[in-house]
């Protein structure tokens, strides 16, 4: 009879095959708030399960432990490799943490470089949250985004700060009612956690590259959430055609990808991001045709 110790490190592997199916579900069936958590729950405890494993090689004898692991897999689940469990946890943690702190660099380093200055926020769109900041930087490039800073208050409290930032660019190219589009898109990001989980994944996968598996999720999710801050600003709005022609105007005059860790208004770079950029523009545009927002159509 296996022993309680022998049964526990089991769990991981059951938890985490567990979360995968239920991403799996939810991802079709549930709002996109239940999906990030699920799908931030499934690489971590996947981030367990490879810096366990990897733990196990380095201290089993390299090539020779990858082909008994093959094997045996059962022999990571000895109650001898608890302590490599508890190495693979700090691995894990630590990973995260590095794709955390990048993260949150790369955030302060736009503040930083692009010397933005601050807007009005669109009057006709929802009040904001009081740690949402609506800014424009000088740039030609017509590009917009959005992404969540961890700050420090008054006695050491941590709020969120939620950033909104529009390129001069993509401003003068627009109308007003364009620009109040483009803030509700990525309005939309936020209230769906996409600047506070999606940019995390979408780091980490930058940092593992070589995992097709985070790859994909990342990019499945970052397509995914871009069609649903489409939707969401039509709602907000009730003009889903003043955002299709904001993305056109942005489409035409991108001169190319935008720097690394933003959440791109266009969503992605070369030809994969410009036919994906056409597809919303057509779904905003049989949106405007349903009748659903006749209010907004004349915008």
């Amino acid at each position: 009879m296996a022993s309680p110790l022998f049964v526990a490190l089991y769990i991981p592997v059951v938890v985490w095959a567990a979360t995968g199916l239920g991403l799996l579900y939810a991802f079709r069936r549930s709002a996109p708030p239940v999906v990030l958590r699920l799908a931030a729950t499934f690489l971590a405890l996947w981030a367990l399960l490879a810096t366990t494993t990897l733990a196990w090689v380095l201290t089993q004898g390299g090539w020779s432990a990858i082909v008994a692991l093959a094997q045996h897999p059962l022999l990571l689940f000895r109650p001898s490799a608890a302590i490599l469990w508890v190495e693979g946890a700090i691995g894990a943690f630590l990973v995260f943490a590095v794709a955390f702190l990048l993260n949150q660099l790369v955030g302060r380093g736009f503040l930083h470089l692009l010397h933005p200055s601050e807007r009005t926020w669109p009057p006709n769109l929802p009040a904001p949250r009081d740690w949402t900041s609506f800014l424009v930087f000088p740039s030609d490039r017509p590009e917009a985004f959005s992404f969540t800073l961890l700050e420090l208050g008054g006695k050491f409290v941590a709020h969120r700060r939620e950033v909104i930032l529009m390129s001069e660019g993509l401003e003068r190219r627009l109308t007003p009612e364009e620009v109040e589009a483009v803030v509700a898109h990525e309005l939309g990001h936020i209230r769906g956690l996409d600047s506070r989980y999606l940019t995390f994944l979408r780091t980490l996968s930058r940092m593992m590259r070589w995992d097709p598996l985070l790859a994909y999720l990342a990019y499945t999710l970052t397509r995914r959430e871009e069609f649903r801050a489409d939707a969401e600003a039509a709602r907000i709005t009730r003009r889903p055609l003043a955002l299709a022609r904001a993305l056109y105007k942005a489409m035409s005059a991108a001169p190319g990808p935008f720097p690394v860790g933003a959440d791109s208004f266009l969503g992605g770079a070369g030809e994969r991001g410009r036919n994906e950029a056409l597809e919303r523009i057509r779904r905003l545009v049989a949106m405007a045709e349903s009748g659903a927002f006749a209010e907004g159509n004349g915008a």
